[in-house]
């Protein structure tokens, strides 16, 4: 009986260990595009083992200094024993002005055809054979991305990335939590969870793993958008690859507090999904530009958020 007592204690103390709703397996990488990440003592000290990459589509046939960057990152993530996520996307150029249907001839708002996008996979394949994690098309029903006109293209385009990388880890429908009235308290996302539905009737390659971008939930405390979207997927696996605590951007001005709380809230959001297995933190290095703000580190200094991850992780 004295036996019996104490196993029933020990597992129920094991129990108490882990928060109802807590899945211990969450794997959380970096965000960030730039190959001077790796070299960064406070990125060393983090003990991240993942990173995600955003490439052009089309780096391998441009002959530009992307590729250089491409192939440091890439190498310096290898030496470092990284494993790296490769995201592509449009052409390279600015891509806001895609929205005007007059751009829409530009280099990077032009839409590539499957035979393109093809051989400019296969071309980065054959360069970088150890890379074995891809996203085929970053925010595909946003729209700076041509994609975002064509969920039957973004379809095929991972199709394509399935055929030729067997074994790789492939990253379906890498969807932004875009709701129909961004103001609203109560969002609604008929149009995402419809481009969703396009996507998945045009799709031949198995949904094991899809990916959310949930800026909308974590910045503004809720989880509307990242359900909706999982549910509207219907994949095994979620991973979060691109999500953060903005420290400045539009309404949202400069606070390293809030971004604080909402980097908190985001593992919160993380933690009580089960199918959310991984979180790519964006982004590494704060204070570049002034648009956009969701680094963990500004000026070589970190930031609260960056001790939250460094604490996740550990």
């Amino acid at each position: 009986m004295r036996t019996r007592l104490l196993i029933a204690a020990l597992c129920a103390t094991a129990l108490l260990a882990v928060p109802a709703g807590a899945h211990a397996a969450l794997r959380i990488g970096i965000a960030e595009n730039q190959p001077s990440l790796f070299s960064d003592p406070l990125f060393k000290g983090l003990g991240a083992k993942y990173a995600r990459v955003v490439v052009s589509y089309d780096v391998m046939n441009r002959g530009d200094d992307e590729l250089q960057r491409v192939t440091d990152y890439l190498n310096a993530a290898r030496a470092a024993g990284v494993e790296p996520l490769v995201t592509f996307e449009h052409a390279r150029g600015g891509a806001d002005v895609c929205k005007r249907p007059s751009n829409r001839g530009l280099i990077q708002c032009k839409l590539p055809s499957a035979a393109e996008y093809q051989a400019n996979f296969r071309a980065f394949r054959k360069r970088f054979p150890f890379v074995k994690a891809y996203v085929p098309f970053n925010e595909v029903n946003h729209f700076t991305q041509p994609t975002s006109r064509s969920p039957k293209a973004a379809a095929r385009f991972t199709d394509i990335a399935r055929k030729y990388c067997k074994g790789c880890k492939i990253v379906v429908a890498d969807i932004l939590d875009q709701a129909d009235n961004v103001k609203s308290k109560h969002p609604t996302f008929t149009a995402t969870q419809r481009y969703i539905k396009r996507f998945r009737a045009a799709l031949k390659s198995p949904r094991a793993i899809c990916g959310v971008h949930n800026y909308s939930d974590i910045n503004r405390f809720r989880d509307a958008g990242t359900k909706a979207l999982i549910k509207a997927l219907g994949c095994k696996e979620i991973w979060l690859t691109e999500a953060g605590g903005i420290y400045n951007f539009g309404s949202f001005k400069a606070s390293e507090s809030r971004q604080l709380k909402a980097t908190q809230y985001m593992f919160k959001l993380a933690r009580h999904n089960p199918r959310i297995k991984r979180l790519y933190v964006y982004t590494w290095f704060g204070a570049v530009t002034d648009r956009f703000d969701a680094g963990l580190v500004a000026n070589g200094k970190p930031r609260s958020s960056y001790f939250e991850v460094k604490k996740r992780i550990r």
